[in-house]
């Protein structure tokens, strides 16, 4: 009696299933080979061009210095990219559920492994697919030979899941210091070593001899034996998992994928740091400081304080424009100076984003709208004219004009990157309410996918008097322009 009340309910779900499907299978398989043939055209040309670059790369770079940096690209883009991932990992947390599972499953008697051990696995498995690409893409710019090549690639990929699921042990622990959590500081670091290595030219040409293939295969292996170990301990270590360790990331989640649907990549920076916050919890407030304009900046002080990091990644920066310089970049580490200051100005200037989303905000403040936001700009203007000046020696290396233009150029430089963060985070969101532009996808604003290269165009825009003419007067028309932008900037109406 029971089987055939089973077989019964099988087949109303399936008559269920079916009488609701929009989608017919030759349809499905449709689709699937319009999907596979454009990755792999789009994919052929992908390689087409990577193979290309490789064969300029070996006729170009026959100076010590440049091959020794070449053979050590794939490890600074797989270390970056491993840094990045697990730090991104680590904030969402490499479990997460939907409020909705959040609210409904896991607060009943239900086995938590059997319940979430598939996200675990899926997680993990996505870091692997989501490296694997970038590290061939390196391996193949650097000259890796066919072997070689898979092995590495395979073998980023294994650590890029391990890593996942070591993230998973720590956040079923439940620990603020499993080791795990150090993944993405040492995978930082080790960047930092190799780009000091080859900004001292003391970098090393990494051969791939006969005994470090056999290195690296056992190395491979050995990576991804861990990886099943830790696919097939999913089920245990998620079944330790709670509410609270798995419900702030599937919040996070949904607020990403609406950023990112609308290629607003400001407001994904603001859900970001609102997360970052609420983990953090209370902090202890600070009183006293100067009254007036200057509050703000005292703030961005007490701000620096409470989080030093970002000032020890600000200085270990300084290697990038460094390592391009010797490698024989010329008049390109200006243009590498300004976007390094760009990317890493944006977390400083948090109290700007505030100002600048926040009209009600705005208004509380007892000055006009201009200055409120140019001192907002103060600290992360210093910082990153400390770093321009710092990064002058660099230009020494490969141009040849007076201490005193170098100097302006580091200083042009930083403030070119502020006023491309400036720009960056001050930039309007999509706007629903201008005429739209019909697509397939519906309509879309006009100024929707220009967000994407926001900031990169004023970068490229006061980027350009310098690398036509390094010397002190392309400095300054640089300067100029940078200012301007950050006065035009910080004085336009609110949002």
């Amino acid at each position: 009696m029971r089987r055939t009340e089973a077989g019964e309910l099988r087949a109303d779900i399936r008559f269920w299933r079916r009488s609701r499907r929009t989608l017919s299978l030759g349809e499905a398989l449709q689709d699937l080979y319009i999907g596979v043939f454009a990755v792999l055209m789009l994919g052929s040309m992908l390689v087409s061009v990577l193979v290309n670059l490789s064969d300029v790369g070996d006729r170009a770079c026959v100076a010590s210095d440049c091959a020794a940096a070449r053979s050590l690209l794939p490890w600074l883009v797989v270390g970056t990219l491993l840094a990045l991932l697990w730090s991104l990992a680590r904030m969402v947390g490499p479990v997460a559920v939907g409020p909705g599972v959040a609210a409904w499953l896991l607060p009943s008697p239900v086995d938590r492994g059997d319940l979430l051990r598939g996200r675990a696995r899926g997680t993990a498995l996505l870091a692997a697919a989501l490296v694997a690409p970038v590290a061939a893409g390196a391996a193949t710019l650097a000259g890796f030979g066919v072997a070689p090549l898979v092995v590495f690639t395979v073998g980023a990929a294994g650590l890029a899941s391990y890593g996942v699921g070591a993230l998973t042990a720590a956040q079923a622990a439940a620990r603020s210091r499993h080791p795990a959590l150090l993944l993405g500081p040492v995978s930082l670091l080790a960047v930092g070593v190799g780009l000091a290595t080859i900004a001292a030219s003391r970098a090393p040409v990494v051969s791939v001899s006969p005994a470090v293939r056999w290195a690296g295969l056992v190395a491979t292996g050995l990576v991804w034996v861990g990886v099943l170990v830790g696919l097939v301990r999913a089920r245990v270590l998620t079944a330790r998992l709670r509410r609270r360790d798995v419900a702030p990331g599937g919040v996070l989640v949904p607020g990403l994928g609406g950023a990112l649907a609308t290629l607003d990549l400001a407001l994904m920076f603001d859900v970001l740091v609102a997360h970052a916050s609420s983990r953090r919890g209370a902090l202890r407030p600070r009183r006293g400081g100067p009254a007036g304009l200057a509050a703000l900046a005292w703030r961005d002080l007490v701000r620096l304080r409470r989080q030093p990091g970002r000032l020890v990644l600000l200085a270990g920066s300084l290697l990038v424009p460094y390592a391009v310089a010797t490698v024989g970049g010329r008049v390109v580490v200006v243009l590498v100076e300004v976007l390094v200051c760009f990317v890493l100005v944006v977390p400083f200037l948090v109290a700007l984003r505030v100002l600048t989303r926040s009209a009600g905000m705005s208004r509380m403040f007892p000055t006009p709208l201009g200055p409120t936001r140019a001192a907002a700009v103060v600290v992360p203007g210093a910082l990153l004219v400390v770093h321009g000046l710092l990064s002058a020696p660099a230009l020494h290396r490969t141009l040849t004009a007076p201490a005193s233009d170098l100097a302006l150029l580091g200083v042009a430089s930083g403030v070119a990157g502020l006023a491309a963060g400036v720009r960056w985070v001050t930039g309007r969101p999509p706007d629903y309410g201008r005429p739209l532009v019909s697509t397939p996808a519906g309509g879309v604003p006009t100024n929707l996918y220009g967000s994407v290269l926001r900031g990169f165009d004023i970068a490229v825009l006061t980027a350009l008097p310098m690398l036509f003419a390094p010397t002190g007067g392309g400095a300054t028309v640089s300067l100029a322009v940078s200012v301007g932008v950050i006065g035009y900037l910080c004085s336009r109406g609110a949002t």
